[in-house]
């Protein structure tokens, strides 16, 4: 039995295993803040005005959704589909904010479920042109 060392595999085997490698490595972001100053807050949802939707993230995790009714100083108010009367918001709970369409959006994909798309697609394609095409994988 001859022995084998990893330089001596097939170059197919040697880009399956990067792929592995890629696919499962954490990405290295830099750590950021999760809450956005109050400021800010008020002057998106200054600049979004009444009427807009929106979608909103506070920092206990809670996930709004709905109309933009009344702006004040400290909060804003926001009419929710399920929710009888309007809700405040206070700009200092919110970590994001963003527009959203009055109508549901569930079937569409984000930024990063097309870039986890096309990585892995990227993947498949390399394996297959380094090995399917001779079939010898």
């Amino acid at each position: 039995m001859k022995p084998t060392n990893l330089l001596s595999q097939k170059p197919s085997r040697w880009i399956a295993i990067l792929a592995i490698f890629a696919i499962l490595a954490p990405t290295a972001a830099p750590a950021q803040s999760r809450h956005s100053a109050p400021e800010a807050i008020r002057s998106r949802v200054l600049k979004l005005g009444v009427g807009q939707w929106v979608r909103v993230r506070e920092q206990s995790g809670v996930n709004l959704e709905g109309q933009i009714t009344g702006i004040g100083p400290r909060i804003f108010q926001m009419q929710r589909r399920d929710a009888a009367g309007p809700t405040d918001v206070y700009y200092a709970d919110v970590v994001k904010i963003r527009c959203a369409s009055s109508e549901r959006s569930g079937d569409t994909l984000s930024k990063n479920d097309l870039a986890g798309i096309l990585v892995v697609g990227a993947i498949v394609v390399a394996i297959y042109a380094s090995c399917g095409a001779r079939h010898n994988c």
